[in-house]
């Protein structure tokens, strides 16, 4: 699978993509804010992104906006649409 990532954490970000990797997926691209997802999901239009919703420059929900700006985008250019966020005492 063709899977972008954005974390702002850096040994998060490098740990899922070592891990994903590991297991055969393909990482396309490896950012840490919310602008630099929207370019990546964009020019390499992966089959997955795994997206952290707080990032910078607020740490408030500017992940979860790229998200949401993302699903506009036609089937063609964006990634599968399917999405789930998990946050630390969240619910399954």
């Amino acid at each position: 699978m063709r899977v972008v990532i954005a974390e702002d954490a850096v040994l998060l970000r490098e740990g899922l993509t070592s891990l994903l990797e590991r297991f055969g997926h393909e990482v396309l691209a490896s950012v840490g804010d919310a602008a630099s997802l929207v370019a990546a999901v964009e020019e390499h239009r992966p089959d997955l992104v795994v997206a952290d919703v707080r990032m910078p420059p607020r740490h408030t929900d500017e992940g979860l906006r790229a998200a949401i700006e993302l699903r506009a985008l036609p089937a063609s250019t964006g990634p599968a649409r399917s999405a789930r966020h998990a946050a630390a005492g969240s619910g399954p």
